[in-house]
């Protein structure tokens, strides 16, 4: 690099040389240095030097003008040269130009090896990295008409403490709120960085807010830590998708939900773990299928477990294998599409499973199927204890209990879609999904003792299907300000047709056993910025009465 520098330095100074008549009024030891430089820096050979020295001393004795001599001037005697050194009085355009062409190839040949940015232009991994994110600030009013049960318990937060739930004890276990209105705001802030690893290599990174460890919510509400305390942050996705051709994809990590459904089976939040693959085949201009397929990890089981026992327990992981097949019709000239889906979703080993029998567990043990307690609960599936406690002598001896799923897990998924654009700018979309839990088994739940979704009559009242539909009209998609939309929408969810905590986190406080209906709009204050309004009323299907009003007012901004 230093030598490149010196070389630049030589090169400038020659341009500035000027004309050969400044250059005959200037100092001749500076030219004689400067070439000195370029002979000693293998710019310019010592023949070269010598030719150029020729060359400039004609040029410059034909260009300067004669001038009388100064009888009074002292007589200057010409400095002594150092042996090897060549005087040059003027530079050539011609040399001065090829000079600068040298210099400049070999400071842009450096500086590519080097990884110099070149002049006027962005540097490459600016243009492969991008960074997005949004803001979302949410009011929310949750209501509860009278009547409702008020002793639902709380069998997540029962599954979340390290004893479990004295079922003998005579304490209450955790319960729901079922009956007290709550007013609360509530933010939620995301951030990710992607990268164009290669033109078919994409990874992303995104990190979320959230109260919880839960699945699907990102919600964290203010105030909830007291004296402005900080939030947490949650890894929410982290993902490499690839594209080996233009109508295959292949995510891999924690990434999106790859399938076509809607929140009936899969809150709009959820990030799923594992792969899916997606591959498209287009029959001709108007018809188009697709077909996604994926395997998910829904639980592993922990490596030492359980960790205070001499013999570990055999794992048992719960995975979700899934298919999907659909089609597209989009008619060219015609205002309207349709899209339709088939899908099932295979849940292996979520179900609560009874443990042998074992020694009333404390703080410090576990019973051999502790680990097929459900992960994360929400409301509305039916669930079973999964220990087997000994009877003991002593009637106040603590019985601890954890609770799993009674039900198994097979979903069948039909989903369809039709949009018209016939009277755009105001378009219209109706939205449709059927789901039905076919691993579903009554008789199979009623024998593993279900405690919940009981009638009045004592017999279990659950049960496997759930259906949606949706009308949407307006701005399908909202890019400029004044766009708006509304939507109504009517909703029927079984208590065991779908996982409750995949599913909705909004309808019914979040989970199943749950219909009603849901109204919305929404209008776009500037591209990326949007106000956005929803009530839901919802009344358990069955079981307990559990109704509930939900009012939400968002807004969003996105960048």
């Amino acid at each position: 690099m230093n030598k490149l520098c010196r070389i630049a330095f030589a090169a400038v100074l020659l341009a500035l040389a000027g004309t050969p008549v400044a250059l005959a009024q200037s100092d001749e030891s500076a030219t004689e240095r400067l070439v000195q430089i370029l002979v000693k820096n293998g710019v310019l050979t010592k023949v070269q030097a010598e030719e150029l020295a020729a060359q400039a001393r004609a040029e410059a004795r034909a260009a300067r003008p004669p001038a009388a001599p100064d009888p009074a001037a002292p007589t200057q005697k010409p400095r002594p040269v150092a042996p090897g050194s060549v005087r040059v009085t003027y530079v050539p355009e011609t040399v001065r130009k090829q000079i600068a062409a040298e210099v400049k190839q070999q400071v842009m040949q450096q500086a590519t090896e080097e990884g110099w940015a070149e002049p006027n232009v962005i540097p490459g991994w600016t243009q492969r990295v991008r960074v997005s994110g949004d803001v979302r600030l949410r009011g929310q009013m949750d209501s509860f008409p009278r009547g409702n049960y008020n002793a639902f318990p709380d069998f997540n937060a029962i599954n979340s403490t390290a004893n479990g739930y004295d079922a003998i004890g005579g304490v209450n276990p955790p319960l729901l709120n079922a009956a007290q209105e709550r007013t609360r705001m509530r933010l939620r802030a995301r951030i990710g960085v992607s990268a164009k690893v290669a033109d078919w290599v994409d990874s992303e990174i995104r990190i979320a807010t959230g109260s919880d460890r839960g699945p699907v919510s990102t919600n964290q509400t203010l105030g909830a830590g007291g004296d402005f305390s900080k939030y947490s942050l949650w890894l929410d996705r982290a993902a490499i998708t690839l594209r080996p051709d233009p109508d295959v994809t292949i995510y891999a990590g924690r990434s999106p939900n790859p399938f076509w459904t809607t929140d009936l089976l899969f809150d709009d939040d959820l990030n799923v773990d594992g792969l899916a693959a997606q591959g498209r085949l287009r029959f001709d201009k108007a018809f188009s299928g697709f077909l996604t397929l994926g395997g998910f990890p829904v639980f592993n089981t922990e490596f030492a477990f359980g960790s205070t026992n001499l013999a570990k327990t055999r794992s048992r992981d719960s995975w979700l294998l899934a298919a999907q097949l659909g089609a597209d019709y989009k008619p060219e000239e015609q205002p309207y599409n349709l899209r339709i889906a088939l899908g099932y979703f295979g849940f292996q080993n979520v179900e609560g499973k009874t443990s042998r029998l074992c020694v009333a567990p404390t703080s410090y043990g576990s019973c051999d199927t502790d680990y097929t307690r459900a992960a994360w609960l929400t409301y509305g599936n039916t669930v079973m204890p999964v220990r087997n406690i000994a009877a003991t002598s002593g009637a106040t001896t603590a019985q601890p209990q954890f609770y799993g799923l009674a039900s198994r897990f097979g979903i069948l998924e039909l989903r369809g879609q039709a949009t018209y654009t016939g009277f755009h700018p105001v378009d219209v979309r109706l939205d449709g999904e059927y789901a039905q839990n076919l691993a579903f088994d009554r008789q199979a739940i009623e024998r593993r003792g279900p405690v919940n979704n009981i009638g009045n009559n004592g017999s279990f009242v659950g049960s496997n299907t759930g259906y949606m539909m949706r009308l949407t009209a307006g701005h399908l998609t909202l890019t400029e300000a004044g766009m708006w939309n509304v939507a109504f929408a009517y909703k029927y969810v079984g208590s065991d047709a779908v996982i409750d905590s995949l599913t909705d986190a909004r309808f019914h406080q979040g989970g199943t056993n749950a219909k009603g209906f849901v109204l919305s709009g929404t209008y776009a204050l500037a591209r990326d910025i949007w106000l956005a309004g929803n009530w839901t009323s919802t009344n358990a299907v069955s079981g307990q009465p559990y109704s509930a009003d939900t009012v939400l007012f968002d807004l969003n901004v996105r960048f």
